[in-house]
């Protein structure tokens, strides 16, 4: 079926999360092909890391380490493994605030600044010289606490999450996937399938959701009481 219009895409990610940053170079393909319209929304799924940032060292470090292990086997044919262990374990408000206040038109460039400043630089998020350098430079409150909430508001809300048109909420490796899936579709100009199920009046179950929420701090959420399962989405 032959597209006119790119799907209208919303993603919800952290800068300090491996797994965003693979779902930011994800989107980029899909933005620079016109394969997608992306609203990249930044938020902070660990607002407790101090100011200064944590060091990252024994449990801490060899978790993160087994995370980029994670995103190494991820990776599809000609997607470059560039993700490096970082210093530290940033604390990510300053950049998100900074880029909440970029126009819209720039946050893309900036969105990819900043997350390899940090992946591939070792550079601190939380550092005002390092945000100017890369062009973060005013803060909008208001808007990154409306994106903060809207995240939190969704059912297991972990990074990245991916908000496709019918209202279909995809997470974690789901929504890596689905980017991949998204790229292939558009690709062959086939329509992505996130058609409503009439049954339910939900959207289709995707079997890439499944069990499939393993990144950046999904433990956090695994006791909380109430929680629906993947299955039940």
């Amino acid at each position: 079926m032959q597209m006119d219009q790119p799907p209208k895409l919303i993603v919800y990610g952290d800068f300090n999360c491996p797994f965003s940053a693979l779902a930011s170079a994800r989107v980029e393909y899909l933005e620079r092909h016109g394969f997608a319209a992306v609203d990249w929304r930044a938020v902070e799924h660990a607002p407790d890391i101090p100011s200064q940032g944590l060091d990252l060292i024994g449990d801490q470090r060899d978790e993160l380490r087994g995370e980029l292990d994670q995103i190494r086997s991820l990776l599809t044919d000609g997607e470059a493994n560039q993700l490096t262990l970082p210093a530290i374990q940033s604390n990510t408000r300053r950049a998100t605030l900074a880029y909440a206040a970029t126009p819209t038109v720039d946050r893309p460039r900036l969105r990819q600044r900043l997350f390899a400043a940090y992946w591939m630089h070792q550079a601190d998020l939380a550092d005002p010289e390092t945000l100017l350098s890369l062009g973060a430079i005013n803060e909008d409150e208001p808007t990154a606490s409306r994106w903060q909430d809207e995240w939190l508001a969704l059912p297991r809300p972990i990074v990245p999450v991916i908000v496709l048109p019918d209202g279909y909420v995809s997470r974690g490796l789901g929504a890596l996937a689905r980017l991949v899936q998204l790229a292939t579709n558009r690709a062959h100009d086939e329509m992505p399938d996130t058609t409503v199920s009439e049954a339910k009046g939900k959207p289709k179950a995707d079997p890439t959701d499944l069990g499939g929420e393993s990144p950046c701090f999904a433990h956090l959420f695994e006791e909380r009481e109430g929680s629906p399962s993947a299955d039940s989405l």
